[in-house]
């Protein structure tokens, strides 16, 4: 499983992150889902405006990058997914 148009599963990143640790995030956390063999959908904040007023409205008040969405709804940050994967729990997390 990979990206895929309209999958469950949205990361809200960027394509020119601002520093170092948020593209390791987004890299490691995409290999989180491909190893798991769940599909997702990527979507730039950084080339839709839109997509990125939509995040801050869903997402608690939260500015780090990347986020995930799971249907719409706000599931976390990067740290949440590499936890629930570390514990085992990453499908019913998602």
């Amino acid at each position: 499983m990979a990206e895929t148009p309209n999958a469950r599963v949205k990361i809200y990143g960027s394509s020119v992150p601002g520093n170092v640790f948020v593209r390791k995030n987004q890299i490691d956390l995409l290999a989180i889902l491909k190893a798991n063999k769940i599909d997702y959908t990527f979507v730039d904040v950084a080339a839709d405006e839109d997509q990125l007023k939509y995040i801050k409205r869903k997402n608690k008040g939260q500015k780090e990058l990347p986020q995930i969405f799971v249907d719409g709804e706000y599931k976390g940050l990067f740290e949440d997914i590499e936890n629930a994967n570390e514990m085992r729990e990453l499908k019913s997390f998602l």
